[in-house]
């Protein structure tokens, strides 16, 4: 429009931007509807009545001159009507503008996970595209697998950026359960995978609102698909629908998840006996390997030499997260350090196999068991028994006689000069043999003290009742009510004798005036005690021809759990609850306890002295082990898995090393569980049929924070004592997270989400066709300038020259 122009319709100004645009004229007030029919009835009308006025006014004028008079006053009313309608110039310039890509990128945890990638086409397609290779030109699919999903996608959009970027502003965000700008789509290393949660619904939303009303390409979505918080992301893309705005989506992960099999733990005692066979327990742990197999390798080493192989076994991977223990027995030859390797073999493509392998080395001592001997009398059996643990070089031997006058030496490797005084001082020692003892003299801390080392501290305890002191122990006689005597520590024997149920001593030696063998149960011939010899057969008929004995004191029944090892061979020692009990033992706490009811097992030695030394050898090796291997329990306790989510199922197994031990559990194994402080809860856990020696219970996991598992076999319990030291394990209860929960690729939630937008979702490996599927590069966007001219001086002069037209001519040929 030039300058006279302007100036002519009254256009003050028009912007730089209209330079090279076009212009046209619109009628601001043009009546529209029945109110445009009227003002065309109105036009007609004023046409019609001008021409009829001048048809009959001036009836003598020419014809011509008639017309021309009509027509100046039609323009006229023409002029007044375009200043009625609001005539406006129009300025317009067409211009191009890149439209907004906006990418967002998932940052929530499951990014952070690397996927092992099983498909080896799909492995090498995805390498391949990403530029991983070998020296020699090869797609590199390990390299590939030593990144995480999120180091992946940084990848993947690195490469994307220049044909994304194309004639477009790329709008990048990260998104968790918030969206956050990212300044530069090119430097995406300083990204973390942190977010708890994923809000793909909410993503989208904010997005799509942050946006309004600005020229969008699309969206392209990078993500795993899990969503997990916020709006439904199905929700977010019908909104993207309707709004016209594409999206395309770049799936991360696999539909597997990762797979890994993790070697979780090493389970074997720190302190072994040399020729001692150990129990050695690989625990394994696995994810996305259910059904699958793997070989477990255990191998060993001395003193840092070359490993040798102990034994391999094939196992059966189970599920996410469940802990799978694999057994294996071993025995040291040798003393010295012992180092364990366990391996996880053939378990395919993992996430990691830095986890693969544990671990562990194990001191292999000597059986230098310390023990300490107590009589309350030098009867036959007490110097026999003193001359045979003094003889025994794996032992360290004292002994205290009670009755021995004063400057007495007392027998042993390092001789008393005084009974321990304290609890320390009584804990040196793993064995503690009390042969008929006078508890009066001992003085009033020996009941806690005898407690505490074996229920605590996991020392053994021998009880050999006799003939002086039995009925004082066991709360007979008058003598303890004069001494003031505390025996609630006999809680700790396997045995219980109620008061007033037998007969005097007199009668009880009356009837014992023939020498009756042991009865020797089915659990004692499978204790180690009871071995004379290597083969069953033999050792049975060593057993049948041991001399027997004359007195026994009697008590009325085992505890519950306690294992009966052998009972009275006279038929006429019977009550309610079978033949008396001469011998059994029982598990207190990590300790061990042993009652025997007779004196004279010395009588042994008539047939074979090794019989004699051999029985005391073994008795004092199986209640001192525990002990002298830092006091541990007989059985282990293992947890299903190595960590939990509130409302997960924990199954609890508790596994006894030693098959002769299991009698300890036969009155069941009862456990609490205290989680963050809440109140102990009760459990009770059975034995597992399948499994023998093994017992198990399970509940939910119901409150977040750390969490300690506590077990004993069941027993009589005691009102005004603490109780033995529990066998404990600690694990963790962690809140749901379903990021790590559930971390496979949620490829059906992308392409819902893409199909209901028209777009497409892709692969790491297809991430080239992404640049095409958008296809709004620069979008049109029309300037407009409007500027009204109803009063220009076009118009006003238009008028007054046609009205001055007029009323010359009128004037001219003498009109009125």
């Amino acid at each position: 429009m030039t300058r006279l122009l302007r100036w002519f319709l009254g256009v003050d100004a028009s912007p730089e931007w209209a330079s090279g645009g076009s212009w046209h004229l619109e009628f601001h007030a043009l009546p529209q509807g029945p109110w445009a029919l009227a003002g065309v009835a109105l036009a007609v009308a004023a046409v019609a009545g001008v021409a009829w006025l001048y048809r009959f006014e001036g009836r003598e004028l020419p014809a011509a001159v008639r017309r021309l008079l009509a027509a100046l006053r039609l323009l006229v009313l023409a002029g007044v009507a375009f200043m009625l309608l609001e005539m406006v110039v129009v300025l317009t310039k067409k211009e191009y503008v890149p439209a907004h890509l906006l990418v967002l990128l998932d940052t929530s945890e499951s990014m952070g996970l690397e996927d092992p990638y099983t498909d080896a086409a799909a492995a090498r397609a995805t390498a391949e595209r990403l530029g991983f290779r070998q020296a020699n030109g090869v797609p590199d699919t390990e390299e590939l697998r030593r990144h995480t999903r999120l180091d992946l996608a940084a990848r993947s959009l690195d490469a994307l950026r220049d044909p994304l970027g194309e004639r477009r502003v790329i709008d990048a965000y990260s998104f968790a359960t918030a969206l956050e700008p990212i300044e530069d789509l090119g430097a995406l290393d300083d990204l973390r995978p942190a977010g708890i949660a994923t809000g793909i619904g909410d993503a989208i939303k904010n997005a799509l609102a942050a946006h309004r009303g600005q020229p969008l390409a699309g969206i392209l979505l990078v993500s795993d698909g899990q969503s997990n918080t916020g709006e439904d992301p199905r929700k977010a893309a019908e909104q993207a629908a309707k709004e016209g705005v594409l999206i395309n989506a770049l799936a991360v992960g696999t539909a597997d998840g990762p797979r890994n099999v993790r070697l979780a733990d090493l389970e074997t005692s720190p302190v072994v006996f040399v020729r001692d066979p150990i129990e050695i327990g690989v625990v394994i742990e696995s994810h996305g390997l259910k059904g699958s197999t793997a070989t477990v390798l255990l191998e060993t080493r001395k003193d840092s030499g070359n490993w040798d192989e102990i034994g391999r076994e094939v196992v059966v991977l189970g599920e996410d997260a469940m802990l799978q223990h694999i057994a294996f027995r071993y025995t040291p030859d040798a003393t010295g350090q012992l180092d364990l390797r366990a391996q996880v073999l053939d378990a395919g493509p993992e996430l990691t196999l830095a986890d693969n392998a544990a671990t562990k080395s194990v001191r292999v001592i000597r059986q230098k068991i310390r023990v300490l001997l107590i009589a309350g009398s030098p009867s036959n059996e007490v110097q026999f028994l003193r001359n045979a643990l003094l003889r025994d070089t794996a032992l360290e031997f004292a002994s205290w006689l009670q009755t021995a006058g004063e400057g007495y030496e007392n027998v042993g490797h390092r001789p008393l000069r005084r009974l321990p005084a304290s609890q320390e001082e009584l804990d040196r020692f793993d064995v503690v043999i009390l042969f008929d003892p006078d508890m009066a003299k001992l003085g009033v801390a020996w009941p806690e003290m005898l407690t505490k080392f074996v229920g605590n501290a996991g020392g053994g305890l021998v009880v050999v009742a006799g003939e002086l002191h039995a009925q004082q122990l066991f709360g007979g006689g008058t003598a303890e009510a004069a001494a003031g005597m505390d025996n609630t520590w006999i809680k700790i024997l396997p045995v219980v004798r109620d008061p007033g149920l037998y007969q005097s001593a007199a009668e009880v030696r009356l009837s014992a005036r023939e020498s009756w063998t042991l009865e020797v149960t089915a659990e004692g011939l499978e204790d180690p005690v009871f071995r004379f010899a290597p083969e069953s057969e033999r050792n049975k008929e060593i057993l049948a021809s041991l001399p027997g004995m004359y007195w026994h004191f009697p008590v009325t029944r085992a505890k519950p759990g306690a294992t009966v090892l052998a009972r009275h061979g006279d038929p006429r020692m019977t009550n309610a609850f079978g033949r008396h009990v001469l011998m059994a033992t029982q598990l207190y706490g990590p300790g061990r306890t042993v009652f025997i009811g007779f004196d004279s097992t010395y009588r042994w030695r008539y047939l074979h002295e090794e019989y004699f030394d051999g029985f005391w050898a073994r008795l004092v090796d199986r209640v001192g082990r525990s002990k002298l291997l830092g006091g541990r329990h007989p059985f282990t306790l293992a947890t299903d898995k190595s960590s939990y989510r509130v409302g997960d199922r924990v199954t609890l197994t508790a596994r006894f090393v030693n098959s002769s031990d299991l009698s300890a559990a036969l009155g069941g194994l009862s456990a609490e569980v205290e989680i963050a402080g809440q109140l102990p809860q009760a459990l009770s856990l059975e034995a597992m049929p399948e499994e023998p020696g093994a017992f198990q219970v399970a509940f939910v996991a119901q409150e977040p924070g750390s969490a300690t598992l506590r077990v004993l076999p069941s027993m009589e319990s005691d009102p005004e004592s603490g109780g033995p030291r529990a066998a404990t394990l600690t694990f963790r209860v962690e809140p749901a997270r379903q990021e790590l929960d559930n971390p496979t690729l949620n490829r059906a939630l992308l392409d819902e989400i893409t199909r209901t937008t028209g777009g497409m979702t892709v692969r790491l490996a297809e991430a080239d066709q992404l640049a095409s599927a958008f296809k709004v590069h620069e979008v049109e966007h029309v300037l407009e300038f409007r500027d009204e001219v109803w009063d220009a001086p076009a118009i006003f002069a238009s008028i007054m020259l046609l009205l001055t037209a007029e009323w010359w001519l009128r004037k001219k040929y003498r009109m009125a």
